[in-house]
């Protein structure tokens, strides 16, 4: 029996995450936020359209919602209050930082289920070089300070590197600088390696992507699109502005032709999916809690 786009489509999608922001206050030089491609306009997420979100239900196929995609979460002054409100709809919250903006507020980050701190590098010149604009004293400051006020609420850490391909791994440094600390060390590969030239194994793009049947991002404008990976606005859904969520999803012939082009050819040559190292990142949360669970 064949299957179609249709098929196990579940009523509504995760809403994998939010982009708080895509302003930044470093200009990393892996990062592709600034490439013309994909360039949009810097913008808030607004704390109006979450309660929009919220009283049309919008979040009921969600359990675990990132604050994370295109920028720094803790430029939105409304941090605190969108973080409150998310985990008063029964949601698991987390966020990803570059972790170089000082808390003066520490209640920011301490209601969080899952924090993760990005540090390319364990060592100095090496992370400044990558993270430009950063000084490693002060990430290395700021990173305590946020690890004790998590863990002071229950909540995990996750220290992060990134992979650059034939390049020498930071994560064995990044363990030895973090022992002692309890806090998870993971390495993720180069994320926009294939759409800027960089080297990368191209056979893990070959895959099925359950993304387009399963959940769906929130760009800060509303914009509905099908994963992080879609930086631009290639393929947007629909907008939260102008519709809710359940319609977006089930309605929207944007959606159904995307994932019609991932069950017929994998859209291996359209944006976002031809940058794509992961294949199925809304299986990255799951596996996240699974492996929680077991310790």
């Amino acid at each position: 029996m064949s299957w179609t786009t249709d098929t196990y489509q579940v009523d509504m999608p995760e809403i994998y995450q939010i982009e708080l922001t895509n302003a930044c206050n470093l200009r990393c030089s892996g990062c592709i936020r600034t490439d013309s491609r994909v360039r949009r306009p810097i913008g808030f997420f607004s704390l109006d359209l979450l309660k929009m979100m919220i009283a049309r239900k919008d979040f009921r196929g969600s359990y675990f919602v990132e604050l994370q995609m295109y920028g720094e979460p803790l430029l939105n002054l409304d941090i605190t209050s969108i973080i409150q409100q998310l985990k008063e709809q029964g949601v698991k919250v987390g966020m990803s930082t570059n972790g170089t903006i000082p808390l003066t507020a520490d209640k920011i980050i301490r209601d969080l289920d899952y924090l993760t701190i990005s540090i390319d590098s364990p060592d100095p010149v090496r992370y400044e070089d990558l993270r430009q604009g950063a000084k490693f004293k002060n990430i290395l400051n700021n990173t305590l300070n946020m690890i004790d006020q998590v863990k002071s609420n229950g909540g995990k850490i996750d220290l992060q590197t990134i992979k650059y391909w034939g390049q020498e791994s930071e994560l064995p440094a990044l363990e030895d600088l973090a022992k002692g600390w309890g806090v998870t060390c993971r390495e993720v590969p180069d994320c926009f390696a294939a759409y800027q030239d960089r080297p990368w194994p191209q056979e893990q793009r070959n895959t099925l992507c359950l993304n387009p049947w399963l959940s769906v991002s929130v760009q800060w404008d509303g914009d509905v699109v099908p994963c992080c990976f879609a930086a631009g606005k290639q393929v947007v859904y629909g907008n939260l502005y102008q519709n809710d969520l359940y319609t977006i999803w089930n309605k929207s012939p944007i959606r159904k032709e995307f994932a019609e082009g991932m069950r017929k050819n994998l859209n291996l040559d359209i944006m976002p999916c031809k940058m794509c190292y992961m294949r199925s990142p809304a299986l990255f949360h799951i596996r996240m809690l699974m492996e929680d669970m077991k310790k």
